[in-house]
């Protein structure tokens, strides 16, 4: 279930479209940021916007494939789990353009996950 959410999230990168990575999210949806940067959205276009802005930097940067490695989940009782991933972004040779490290707290339902809030780590 969680390996399927992040591979869907490989595909939702392919197109450079906002509205459609935004729909792994839901709303309440919080950020922790590196350096103590914290944001919260309360509806679906202002998560839509917010990865938008990324998505263009990504383009702009010339990242055409997005990447994830070192899945680890962690299961917070039946409906909640924390997962955190390396992505990479790599450019149209293959070659790593950017990377980071990510942690996912998700709402499961069914076979239904959705992001609640996100916390950036400093490298990996």
């Amino acid at each position: 279930m969680i390996k399927e959410y992040f591979d869907d999230f490989v595909d939702a990168f392919a197109p450079y479209d906002g509205d459609r990575v935004a729909a792994k999210f839901t709303v309440p949806y919080m950020i922790k940021g590196e350096a103590g940067e914290s944001k919260i959205f309360h509806s679906m276009p202002e998560v839509s916007q917010h990865f938008q802005a990324y998505l263009n930097e990504y383009k702009a940067k010339g990242c055409t494939k997005c990447q994830y490695s070192n899945l680890d989940v962690k299961w917070l009782g039946s409906e909640s789990a924390i997962a955190s991933v390396d992505w990479l972004l790599l450019d149209q040779g293959g070659d790593l353009v950017l990377t980071w490290s990510e942690s996912y707290l998700l709402s499961v339902i069914g076979n239904h996950a959705l992001t609640y809030a996100t916390v950036d780590h400093i490298g990996f």
